[in-house]
């Protein structure tokens, strides 16, 4: 996917959001919902943000890419990051890059569905880096 309407919408919901991942060597991982109260059964949309803070790296912003390593309630829920690479500088990668500091926009949204009301937490961990915790309340 290249640079579109969804993408500046979450680039302008990143640039506010207030809760995001710390940064470790420099660049930092960030889940963001536009939805954080959702009804039984209503889905929950979450977007994913890697951010380089640095310059001196490549940021491989082509997608959608498969988000790995995100957990729910403490469980992971997508594949774990593969041991040999790091997701967020691939070895196969055939599409844009741009230099940092930047945004790598370019993951899959993930959705998540709950019928019970109550809590749920959403993290995206790649190793060392880990993101926010994303809290959805589940209310009705």
């Amino acid at each position: 996917m290249d640079e579109g309407p969804d993408r500046d919408l979450v680039r302008e919901a990143y640039r506010g959001w207030e809760d995001k991942g710390p940064v470790v060597d420099g660049r930092r991982l960030t889940v963001l919902s536009a939805a954080t109260r959702v009804a039984p059964g209503q889905p929950a949309l979450v977007y994913h943000v890697a951010e380089v803070t640095e310059p001196g790296r490549t940021l491989w912003i082509a997608g959608p890419k498969a988000v790995v390593g995100e957990y729910v309630d403490g469980a992971p829920v997508t594949p774990p990051p593969p041991p040999d690479e790091d997701p967020l500088e691939p070895l196969f990668y055939d599409g844009k890059t741009l230099p940092s500091p930047g945004l790598d926009l370019g993951w899959e949204v993930t959705e998540y569905a709950f019928d019970q009301p109550g809590r749920h937490d959403i993290q995206w961990r790649l190793g060392d880096l880990v993101s926010n915790v994303l809290t959805v309340d589940v209310v009705g």
